[in-house]
C-alpha cells in the first residue's frame, strides 16, 4: 500500500459519491437555466453571455462547492476509525503523512473533474455562440481556478474536524456549522460592522484584512476581479474598498489551503489508533 493507491481509491470512492454526483447535476442544470435567463440582461447592459454566466456560476459555487468538499472529507479520518479499517491500513508500510495527503489528493482531485464537468456543461450553449471575447474568457479559468482552490480549503477544514471528533455524527454536525459560519454568518457579522459606526471609521486596508479572513470572500474577489463581471456581483458595493491584486488573492488562497492541510497532518500525527 502506498500514497497511489490510496489516492486512486479515494478518488474511485468519491466520484461515486453522490454528493458529488449532485453538485455536478446541480451545476449544469442551474448553470443552463441561468443561460437562457441572462440573456435578457446581456442585451440591456451591453455585455456577452459568458461574462453573465461566469457571475451566475461564482455565485451557485460559493454555496456548493464548500458544502461538498465538506461533505466528503468530514469523516475521513473518523470514518475509517469507526470502522476499524485505520489501524489495519496504517499496519502496513505507508507513513500517516502519506496516508492522509493520499486521501486529500484523491478528494480535491475528484472536486476538481466535478468542477470541471459542471462548469463546461453550463457553458456548452454560449461555447458555440459568437459572444466570446478574451476578458469573458480570463473571468471563466479564473472562476475555475479559485474553485478549484476553494474546493482544496475546505476538504482540508474538513481533515482537522474529522481527525479531532471522536464520533462521525458530530464531525457532520460541526462540518454544516462552519459552512454556515463561512458561507453566510461571516458576511453578515461584517456587513453589520461595516454600517456601524465602528465600522465607518475602517480604513481600506482594514476592510481588505477582514475579507481575508474568510476564504469565501477571497474566492468572490478572485472569480469576480474583471470589471465586467464584477457589475452583476454583490461585491461591487465594495470595489472602491478591494484593491488587492489577483496574484495576492491567490497567495491568501494557498495559504488557506496548506495551513489547514498542514495543521490536519500534525494533529493526525497524536491520533491515537
Amino acid at each position: 500500500m502506498n500514497i497511489y493507491y490510496i489516492l486512486s481509491r479515494e478518488l474511485r470512492n468519491s466520484l461515486a459519491n453522490r454528493y458529488l454526483i449532485a453538485m455536478i447535476v446541480i451545476l449544469a442544470a442551474l448553470g443552463l437555466t441561468l443561460v437562457s435567463i441572462g440573456s435578457s440582461t446581456t442585451g440591456e447592459l451591453a455585455v456577452d453571455r459568458l461574462t453573465v454566466q461566469v457571475a451566475s456560476l461564482s455565485g451557485l459555487s460559493i454555496f456548493l462547492v464548500p458544502l461538498i468538499a465538506l461533505f466528503i472529507s468530514y469523516d475521513s479520518v473518523v470514518g475509517e476509525k469507526e470502522q476499524g479499517r485505520l489501524i489495519l491500513e496504517l499496519s502496513y508500510p505507508i507513513s500517516r503523512f502519506e496516508w492522509l495527503l493520499g486521501k486529500f489528493l484523491g478528494h480535491w482531485l475528484a472536486v476538481i473533474i466535478a468542477i470541471f464537468i459542471g462548469y463546461i456543461i453550463a457553458i456548452i450553449p454560449i461555447l458555440f455562440s459568437s459572444q466570446l471575447n478574451a476578458t469573458s474568457l480570463i473571468s471563466f479559468v479564473r472562476l475555475i481556478y479559485s474553485s478549484i482552490l476553494l474546493g482544496g480549503i475546505f476538504i482540508a477544514i474538513g481533515y482537522i474536524i474529522s481527525v479531532l471528533v471522536k464520533q462521525r455524527s458530530s464531525a457532520a454536525g460541526i462540518a454544516i456549522g462552519l459552512w454556515l459560519v463561512f458561507v453566510m454568518l461571516f458576511d453578515l457579522a461584517l456587513l453589520g460592522l461595516l454600517v456601524s459606526d465602528t465600522g465607518k471609521g475602517l480604513s481600506a486596508s482594514q476592510v481588505n484584512a477582514l475579507l481575508m479572513a474568510n476564504p469565501i470572500d477571497v474566492f468572490r474577489l478572485m472569480s469576480l476581479s474583471t470589471e465586467q463581471v464584477n457589475q452583476f456581483s454583490a461585491m461591487q458595493a465594495i470595489g472602491e474598498v478591494n484593491s488587492l491584486s489577483f496574484g495576492l488573492l491567490s497567495l491568501v488562497m494557498i495559504a488557506w489551503l496548506l495551513v489547514p492541510l498542514i495543521i490536519s497532518i500534525l494533529l493526525f500525527r497524536r491520533v491515537k489508533l
